[in-house]
């Protein structure tokens, strides 16, 4: 597959989250297209707007981050997310060493935050200073699916063409 022949997403689109779980959701961020793969991380801007979108705190861009680093640790991660799906799928054990290696870097702490009224609750905050770090709720999100996903339920779409994830 040739980056040059991909098409990129420019905004929203109906088939983000259909996932019904992060992992899949950013797994099917390379989707089909009628002739050629679409794919919704073309810039590092792609994928900050896809990772707010999917509710992900990302922190404002830091300026240390070399240009292209974000996509092609987002594009990286999602290889690495997928073969791992596709190995749990068909029974066989997955390759953890690359997704460990993400994992390393999930420099992460709770706060507790008012919410109305005298409610409160615990959110996990990451420091997001490197690539790996902003991916890292991600990362997290694949292992869980590895981990504890019914892979009995998990599919990939049965369409001809059809490349997605449920």
């Amino acid at each position: 597959m040739r980056s040059a022949s991909i098409h990129a997403a420019t905004r929203p689109h109906r088939l983000d989250f259909i996932g019904d779980h992060l992992a899949l959701d950013f797994i099917n961020t390379l989707r089909a297209g009628e002739d050629e793969p679409f794919e919704v991380f073309k810039t590092d801007e792609d994928v900050r707007d896809w990772l707010v979108r999917a509710g992900v705190s990302v922190p404002p861009q830091t300026g240390t981050l070399p240009s292209g680093a974000l996509l092609q640790k987002a594009r990286l991660l999602r290889e690495v997310a997928l073969k791992a799906v596709q190995s749990r799928r068909a029974g066989k054990r997955p390759s953890l060493d690359a997704l460990n290696s993400f994992l390393k870097h999930s420099n992460s702490h709770l706060e507790l935050v008012m919410l109305r009224g005298s409610n409160m609750e615990i959110k996990r905050l990451y420091r997001g200073q490197t690539a790996e770090e902003i991916l890292a709720p991600i990362a997290e999100s694949v292992a869980d699916l590895l981990a504890n996903g019914d892979f009995e339920l998990i599919r990939q779409c049965e369409g001809d063409k059809c490349i997605l994830w449920f």
